[in-house]
């Protein structure tokens, strides 16, 4: 639950800052914070309906499929309409973050990447490290504490 919520946090905290910079222009403190609450809260707060709810259908049923995800999606669906100050939000919202609940956990099981990880070429200096044409010096300190260990 804390993991969800951390997240959520997080997505606010960066949405507000935007807001905060970019849109709203708040000064002082007090309207900055205020700023940052509106974002912020429900955010994290969507991040722990989803977990708690989750789990607790989980415990329910005893089973783990994407139904419990798929649940757990629909009930952030109330704090996505005030959020949002829109009932639409309540259906549509929760129905939309039902369903990528439960494609995350069927992807999950099945063992594929939503966002696959891109590999990237890597530093500037990463020439000094290349021994593609002489012996790597760490396969030599990695052997020598075995070769002593067998005499």
């Amino acid at each position: 639950m804390l993991v969800t919520s951390r997240y959520g946090a997080m997505a606010g905290l960066i949405l507000s800052t935007y807001d905060v910079l970019m849109y709203s222009h708040a000064t002082g403190l007090g309207n900055m914070m205020r700023r940052y609450a509106y974002h912020t809260a429900p955010l994290a707060l969507a991040g722990a309906t989803f977990a708690a709810v989750a789990n607790g259908v989980q415990h329910l049923r005893k089973r783990d499929d994407p139904l419990n995800y798929f649940i757990g999606g629909v009930s952030c669906g109330p704090i996505l309409a005030y959020y949002f100050g829109s009932y639409y939000a309540l259906f549509v919202g929760g129905l939309l973050l039902g369903i990528a609940g439960a494609i995350k956990k069927d992807s999950v099981d099945n063992d594929f990447d939503l966002l696959p990880h891109v590999p990237t070429l890597g530093t500037v200096d990463g020439w000094r490290r290349d021994y593609t044409l002489v012996e790597d010096p760490r396969d030599t300190l990695i052997h020598t504490c075995g070769k002593e260990n067998e005499k």
